[in-house]
Parts: structure tokens; C-alpha cells; sequence
């Protein structure tokens, strides 16, 4: 199969082209297979997006943005998913950093960080510790502690921060550690090269493998007063608001949803170039064997239906935000986790199946692992690990039959 001819297949959604990314995502598409065999990190190709001012597409034209709205975000994520899963969530913690500010822009902090975007800079995230706490836990109390040093205005501070999905790549990080003299916790912010951070490219997953979730490192690292900042909290009637969590997995399944796009263009770019059959089939062409005509049509209608319910998901997390300051707010908040939810339990097991029947349809002729097609069940898998849909099932079920309000945490 040549890359080329499954790339010529992506359809790419209206708002990629209008913003004129399809051809840097098409090139990103062309190299996505030797990246991963390669183990290549795509620095080049992320500061290619960069310069071209994608993390900057939700702020206003006149601040140097795009002035996209949530939904059209969405849509180009996921095109940049089918093209390259790995760069797709690389920006995954910048682009909420940006709606968070957004939300808040009036704050001087969010003017700052919204300034910094607009120049082309993005942001990381490095907030999860090995603690004892249970994962994803609201009352995680970070081991990284702020210490006052004697002569100087600001605080020092050392730590180690796990899951650092795309912090490689950022300019600016966003963290979390310990205030005295009660334990608060305070967020900071801080350039990814100043002196003490260091930035490990540690993790060992078999999928999402270039995405740099390794490991943040903090080595006694000066953090000025200004760069310090209470935690977004709760809503007006001290019930948390759950759509800055349901921004995280509703951008995940997106980013599965891409990949299955790109399923969708292997599989007939692979049949296509196939010219041999078995003795046993019913055609002389792969082409025109039935199974496989039917093996792709699967793939092609299962690949809308993904779509339709990550849109479902993305339609009612954009409403929750658009009224986050509302009288509906946890209502609509509610609302968009339990879309996000039940669009990440069809999406993890659905595509996860249709990475399969693209080994299927390819024979023998595609697992050579230079064409790299095994990476997309790995990506999909790796992906669908956070906050797995085992668990997700279950929750889903107690809120129907019991009126459960749905946890609180990360990831919904």
C-alpha cells in the first residue's frame, strides 16, 4: 500500500481546509507510519503547526486567532488525529488551558496566557503524582511543596509529576503543589526551560508512543508570586461543575475517532492495491470479493456512526460550557459528562474492532511493520485507557436506573 493513495483518500472536514491546514496535515499524515517505527519524535512537525498559529484558533482574529468556535476545535482535532494520533494529543492540555482563559479573560493571569498563545507558544500540564491517593482524585494532595527561601521574593519547590501528555513539545507548563501553612494547593506556571525542570521522555506505553507523557521534573525550581494561582473550583451553589473534566474525554474520543478515519482510508487504499486472491475466493480481484466489499462498507458505517456520537458529545459539552455562568450550569454540566461517557464506551470498543478488520482486509500484505497499521489499535487502546469504559459502563448504568450523579474527577 502506498501512503500516498491512503492519504489522497482523508476526507477532510470543511473547516480544515478553510483554515488551510490540509496540506501541513496531509504531509503530517504522509510521515505518521515511519514516526512511530522510528520512535522520531515530531518536534519539526509541532512547531510546523505552531508557526502556522493552530494553537492559537480558538482566540479572536484580532488577537491573533482564528475566532473557531468549540465544535469547529473539535473537528479540526480530529482531522489532525487521522492524520497523526500522537501530535493530535499533543495539544490536547494546551487547547483547554486556552478555554479555561478564555472563560476568565477579563483576569490579568488569562490575559497573559492567552497573549502567550497568540504568539504561538503552548502550554502543558504536569499535575498527577505517585501518591496513595486513587487516581484522578480531587483531593490528591501533591508531594511537590512550596518552601520559602530566605532573601529571596518568590518560593522553591521539587517534585516529580507523572502522565505529562505533550509537555516535550510546550513552552509553558501548568502544575500544582503544596501551599503552607495548611496544605493548600496552588497551581503555578512556569516556562518549560527554566533553570531545575526537567522534562523526561520516560513513558514506555506500545501506543501514543510520541505523544512525551513521560515524566516532569522539578529540581529546585524559583516560582515568583505571580506565577502563583488558586485553583479553578465549583460552581455558584458549591456543586462541582464537570465540564472542564468532560473537555479532556470528549477530546480523547475525538482523537479515536480520527484514527478511525484513517482506518477507514488504509482499508481501501490496502484492498485497492492488492491484485492477488485466494484459490478459494469468490472473485479474481480482492476488490470484488464480497466479504471484503462488505468488511469495508462495516468499517464505513461504523466510522459515521462514531462520529455522530462523538458530535452528540461535543454538541453538549460546547452548550454546558456557553452557559457555564448560568442558572443551568450543573444541569447542562451534567448533561455533556453523560454524552462524553456514553460516546467513550461505543468509540473505545467499536474502534478498537474496526483496527482489526483492517488487518483483515489487508492479508498478509499488511502486517509489515514498516506500514505500521498495528499502530492504530494500539493507539486507539492506549487512548481508551484513560479512565477505561469498564468502568465507565457501570457508573453510566447506576446514574439510569438510580439517579447517581456521575463522579466528579477526572475525565468525565
Amino acid at each position: 500500500m502506498s501512503e500516498t493513495a491512503s492519504v489522497d483518500l482523508i476526507a477532510w472536514s470543511d473547516v480544515t481546509r478553510r483554515l488551510g491546514y490540509e496540506d501541513l496535515f496531509r504531509e503530517l499524515a504522509a510521515g505518521a507510519a515511519e514516526r512511530d517505527v522510528a520512535h522520531r519524535l515530531p518536534f519539526a512537525e509541532t512547531a510546523a503547526l505552531k508557526a502556522r498559529g493552530f494553537g492559537a484558533v480558538r482566540l479572536p482574529r484580532a488577537e491573533r486567532g482564528q475566532g473557531i468556535t468549540l465544535p469547529e476545535l473539535f473537528l479540526l482535532a480530529r482531522d489532525l488525529a487521522t492524520a497523526d494520533s500522537n501530535i493530535a494529543h499533543v495539544f490536547r492540555n494546551h487547547f483547554f488551558a486556552v478555554e479555561q482563559h478564555l472563560k476568565t479573560r477579563d483576569d490579568a493571569f488569562s490575559r497573559h496566557v492567552l497573549d502567550l498563545a497568540g504568539q504561538g507558544k503552548t502550554f502543558g500540564v504536569a499535575f498527577d503524582e505517585l501518591t496513595g491517593e486513587p487516581a484522578g482524585s480531587l483531593g490528591q494532595v501533591p508531594a511537590t511543596r512550596l518552601v520559602r527561601v530566605p532573601g529571596e521574593p518568590g518560593w522553591r519547590l521539587s517534585g516529580r509529576k507523572i502522565y505529562s501528555t505533550g509537555n516535550l513539545y510546550a513552552d509553558y507548563l501548568f502544575s500544582t503543589a503544596s501551599a503552607p501553612p495548611a496544605d493548600g494547593i496552588k497551581q503555578f506556571f512556569i516556562a518549560s526551560s527554566a533553570p531545575g525542570v526537567k522534562l523526561d521522555d520516560d513513558w514506555d506505553g506500545f501506543g501514543q508512543r510520541l505523544t512525551g507523557s513521560g515524566t516532569t521534573v522539578f529540581d529546585n525550581v524559583y516560582v515568583s508570586e505571580a506565577d502563583l494561582h488558586d485553583l479553578p473550583a465549583r460552581a455558584n451553589d458549591g456543586r462541582p461543575v464537570l465540564y472542564g473534566f468532560t473537555f479532556h474525554q470528549v477530546y480523547l474520543t475525538n482523537a479515536i475517532a480520527g484514527i478511525v478515519s484513517r482506518i477507514l482510508a488504509d482499508a481501501i487504499a490496502l484492498v485497492r492495491a492488492r491484485h492477488r486472491n485466494y484459490y478459494h475466493a469468490l472473485a479474481q480481484r480482492p476488490g470484488d470479493e464480497p466479504e471484503i466489499q462488505a468488511t469495508i462498507g462495516r468499517i464505513a458505517a461504523y466510522r459515521s456512526a462514531l462520529h455522530a456520537t462523538t458530535d452528540r458529545a461535543v454538541q453538549a459539552l460546547d452548550l454546558a460550557w456557553r452557559e457555564a455562568d448560568g442558572p443551568d450550569a450543573h444541569r447542562l454540566s451534567l448533561a455533556a459528562t453523560v454524552a462524553a461517557s456514553e460516546a467513550k464506551v461505543v468509540t473505545d470498543e467499536v474502534a478498537a474492532n474496526l483496527a482489526s478488520l483492517l488487518i483483515d482486509v489487508s492479508s498478509g500484505s499488511g502486517v509489515s511493520t514498516q506500514a505500521a497499521l498495528d499502530r492504530h489499535w494500539r493507539n486507539i487502546k492506549v487512548i481508551a485507557s484513560h479512565n477505561p469504559r469498564l468502568y465507565k459502563e457501570r457508573v453510566l448504568g447506576d446514574h439510569y436506573l438510580n439517579g447517581t450523579l456521575l463522579p466528579t474527577g477526572a475525565f468525565f
